[in-house]
């Protein structure tokens, strides 16, 4: 008796495992699905802080993408026409959520210049 019981605690343990692993799809097929299933969603409101600025495209697009390798959310974004006194502004920049700031600036302190 008490060996049938050990079988469905097992069995029914195993059919819980396989059916929270077969729900999820690879990264390659949903690009919205991260490897974290908790990560809180973010929102237009959320504080985005600029980590890095450059002049050069393929610099920050080379950054932007070691960042999505690392399953950080983030943008780029070039910067405005003039500035206030009316001087040319150029260059692109990388902005992350307030809650990456950290981890971010790590990545890109370890990456060569």
């Amino acid at each position: 008796m008490r060996l049938l019981f050990y079988i469905l605690i097992i069995a029914a343990i195993l059919a819980l495992l396989r059916k929270i692993f077969s729900n999820s799809q690879p990264l390659s097929e949903n690009k919205d699905t991260t490897k974290f299933r908790f990560r809180p969603k973010l929102t237009r409101r959320d504080a985005w802080v600029q980590v890095y600025d450059t002049d050069s495209s393929d610099e920050i697009k080379l950054l932007q993408a070691r960042l999505e390798e690392e399953e950080i959310e983030c943008f780029m974004y070039e910067q405005g026409r003039k500035d206030i006194h009316g001087n040319q502004l150029k260059g692109y920049g990388i902005a992350v959520p307030r809650t990456s700031v950290s981890h971010a600036q790590k990545i890109i302190a370890r990456m060569p210049v």
